[in-house]
């Protein structure tokens, strides 16, 4: 007999989502734990993060570096889209495009995503990243991700 199996970030995010215990440190990956990344407040569809970025982050003119804004701008949205699916689905970035606004220094960023639609088959979603103490915008993104079934095992 096969079991529908759920997506673990999926679930976590519905569980801190309904109980609204917000402030959490997110590490379901080493990309995650590496970023410092915490889940500060949302609703399905629309959840705002916080970022740690370490020094090594950096590229040569001791800036973050835009592959690493694009990490971040990624796991916003497909998170942000996560929180709206169903048990048993999950999603897979398929398109992304990225605009650099301004220079990141390697310290505490906030990233919000937010889900325009979701489809059966494909989602869309927004991210912006925040440097807070300058309240200037950093960077954002739009992405369409793949919805698609857990695996069965």
């Amino acid at each position: 007999m096969q079991v529908l199996k759920d997506n673990s970030d999926r679930a976590l995010l519905e569980k801190i989502i309904f109980e609204q215990k917000f402030d959490i440190a997110l590490e379901t990956t080493e990309g995650l734990k590496e970023l410092g990344a915490r889940l500060i407040n949302g609703v399905p569809g629309e959840l705002e993060f916080s970022f740690l970025v370490p020094p090594k982050s950096t590229q040569g003119n001791g800036v973050v570096s835009g592959g690493t804004l694009m990490t971040m701008l990624d796991y916003a949205m497909a998170y942000t889209v996560l929180s709206k699916l169903p048990f048993g689905k999950t999603c897979a970035t398929t398109s992304i495009t990225v605009n650099m606004q301004s220079p990141a220094a390697p310290k505490l960023l906030k990233v919000t995503g937010r889900v325009d639609r979701v489809g059966r088959q494909v989602a869309f979603a927004r991210s912006e990243i925040h440097d807070v103490e300058k309240n200037s915008l950093i960077a954002n993104a739009s992405a369409t991700f793949f919805v698609m079934d857990v695996n069965l095992g």
